[in-house]
């Protein structure tokens, strides 16, 4: 073995086996767990085998950093548990090896699969993602009809809603259709077309979706073109349409089922489909698209410099110490004293400026007359609250009117930008949970390790019995966290790197406590001690 130890290769032989039969079996559980969820959309499609074992083969690249971290927790308690319960623990123990000397294999191999997770999450995961779902996509293009089941309304078309009670068994013969048109403008009206039987196909280049309906009615409301805000206000009834035909051919547009490769590049937002390259780009795009918009809104912008201008200000203490050095230049007088005087002299002098700009200025306007400006000698500009007092009559109220109006407008434009910046920072929480996502589940690995290892010595039991029952527990409080976390960056109630290394937090604790035990050959819970104890507190009078 090119000069490897025997403890080494003792424990690298015993990691070989569990290590690849744990990871075959959590690929299956978790492919399992896609066919449970998605087993009516694939199956029975009239999908040929071949096209269902690429689909399954694209899945189950993408499950490879979810099942990973549970091949290494299966592995390591099955190893060491074997090791424990064959006393091979306690003989390398009593040569004076120690634990962690003997777990270095193991930790070589969970490196290595913590970096192979991650070139996964980068590589091989985007371009499953990309590959499953163009698949998909053309397959819902070629074959439409199979999205239809019975008695449910199908929403695949823009704007349409598809009901059939029956669909035959070519494929193509329907009856008891149902179509819902919500094209129109106001969506309120009724537009519905009901036929007894039927027929669907897709035309030869593919372009559309044709229905031959036949014996049927369409129920129809028109809406006047002359209506008004107030008969709709008053909820006016509109004229209705009940047309009887024969035959009747409605042809959708296929478009929506179209899947262009460069497009959907250009265009994607699902942060599955990223790797971190690409993160990176989405995130500095999302950080640049709300600086503009707070850059376009001076409200947002005069809010976001004042900000920085808090942040930047010195704490208190560097302030007193700069009072005090003034006061020791100035000879220990009080000079914050006299340039407040000093300041106030120069405002009162910068209002009346102010105040005699503001007369000359409406003096020499043209659009209100100089009648209105006689009396602007005589009045105090000193208690003014505002320039509105100086207009009176008409003028006042279409000052104020425009001031209004103008008001509104801006306030409607600055809460428009508030809900895009709200969006794009919801949408770059996302992108910053899935880029710190693949990291923290390839820490995950080696976390696991320290956690299997330990138990596995001290449970003292081989096989597939408590080894994966425990291995279960771990790994189900593992994806509850995973799940938390993800809930909390949609909601925007935690940091989205938080978020993502939660789990490395929680179970970094538990991996310290159980390796602290086996190192130091202590059970986890003390069943005798804790029997004393109850029966020294005389919890229970038992006789």
């Amino acid at each position: 073995m090119f000069g490897i130890k025997k403890i080494d290769r003792l424990v690298i032989g015993g990691f070989i086996g569990p290590y690849f039969l744990s990871f075959f079996v959590a690929e299956f559980v978790l492919i399992m767990q896609f066919l449970w969820k998605f087993v009516d959309k694939i199956i029975g499609k009239g999908i040929s085998l071949f096209q269902i074992m690429e689909l399954l083969f694209f899945v189950s690249v993408k499950l490879i950093p979810m099942a990973i971290p549970l091949t290494i927790l299966i592995s390591s308690v099955m190893v060491f548990g074997n090791m424990a319960e064959r006393y091979e623990l306690t003989s390398i123990k009593s040569a004076g090896v120690s634990l962690l000397r003997t777990m270095r294999p193991g930790l070589y191999i969970a490196i290595a699969t913590a970096l192979f997770s991650m070139l996964c999450s980068n590589y091989l995961v985007p371009k499953a993602n990309f590959e499953f779902q163009s698949r998909f996509a053309k397959i819902k293009r070629t074959k439409p009809t199979l999205n239809f089941e019975d008695g449910i309304f199908n929403e695949d078309f823009k704007g349409y809603e598809i009901r059939i009670d029956k669909k035959g068994s070519d494929g193509k013969t329907i009856t008891g259709i149902i179509i819902e048109d919500h094209t129109n403008s106001d969506p309120n009206l009724i537009n519905v077309i009901v036929a007894n039987y039927g027929e669907m196909y897709v035309t030869a280049d593919g372009n559309y979706f044709v229905m031959n309906l036949f014996d049927g009615i369409h129920y129809k409301e028109i809406k006047s073109s002359k209506s008004t805000k107030k008969d709709q206000e008053k909820k006016r009834s509109y004229p209705f349409m009940r047309t009887h035909f024969k035959e009747w051919t409605k042809v959708f547009d296929m478009s929506g089922f179209s899947f262009n490769d460069d497009l959907f590049e250009l265009n994607r937002n699902k942060y599955d489909l990223l790797n971190s390259y690409q993160l990176i780009n989405g995130i500095d795009s999302l950080n640049n698209r709300i600086s503009e918009k707070i850059s376009a809104n001076h409200i947002l912008r005069t809010h976001e410099s004042k900000k920085n201008k808090n942040s930047k200000n010195k704490s208190p203490a560097t302030s007193k110490a700069r009072k005090n050095a003034v006061k020791k230049q100035s000879g220990g007088k009080d000079v914050n004293a006299e340039i407040k005087k000093k300041g106030k002299e120069q405002s009162v002098t910068k209002k009346a400026n102010a105040n005699q700009k503001t007369v000359g200025k409406i003096k020499k306007s043209r659009k209100i007359p100089l009648k209105q400006f006689n009396q602007l000698d005589t009045l105090d500009f000193t208690d003014l609250k505002s320039l509105v007092y100086t207009f009176k009559g008409k003028d006042k109220t279409s000052l104020l009117n425009n001031t209004k109006a103008r008001v509104s407008v801006q306030r409607d434009r600055t809460s428009r930008s508030l809900s895009t910046i709200k969006s794009h920072t919801k949408e770059k929480g996302k992108y910053i949970y899935k880029l710190n996502e693949a990291y923290s589940w390839a820490l995950v690995c080696i976390i696991f390790l320290f956690i299997g290892a330990p138990l596995g010595s001290i449970i003292r039991k081989g096989g597939y019995g408590y080894p994966l029952l425990f291995a279960i527990v771990f790994y189900m409080l593992f994806m509850i966290i995973v799940i938390f976390g993800q809930k909390l960056v949609k909601t925007q109630a935690m940091n989205p790197i938080l978020a993502a290394w939660l789990p490395c937090i929680i179970l970094l604790p538990i991996c310290l406590l159980l390796s602290y035990k086996a190192l130091n050959d202590a059970k986890v819970l003390d069943v005798s001690a804790i029997t004393s104890w109850v029966q020294s507190r005389k919890v229970f009078n038992i006789k």
